[in-house]
């Protein structure tokens, strides 16, 4: 299902249950669409292996908690990736 902002441009549900917060990362890590949590089943595993407790899991009506990536606190360490089950978790070009 998408939406249509203001400029036209169509917008995920996910985008908007979100606040966009799924988007493009400037730093860190970014999260796939693939993500569990986003196609409706509970998984929590990389907010569980983060050091830094960077990845939240703020509660959601109608589906478990997606993930949201605090900037500030993402050190970009990769502890997250290996522990994805569909491999959902990147780091930007450059870092490893």
């Amino acid at each position: 299902m998408t939406r249509t902002t203001t400029a036209g441009r169509a917008r995920s549900r996910r985008w908007f249950l979100t606040g966009g917060a799924a988007a493009v990362p400037r730093r860190g890590i970014a999260i796939a669409d693939a993500c569990l949590a986003g196609v409706g089943v509970v998984c929590q595993a990389c907010g569980d292996a983060c050091p830094e407790r960077a990845i939240r899991f703020p509660l959601r009506r109608g589906g478990p908690p997606l993930p949201v990536v605090d900037e500030d606190r993402c050190t970009g360490c990769g502890a997250c990736v290996p522990v994805c089950p569909v491999g959902a978790i990147g780091l930007p070009e450059g870092r490893a």
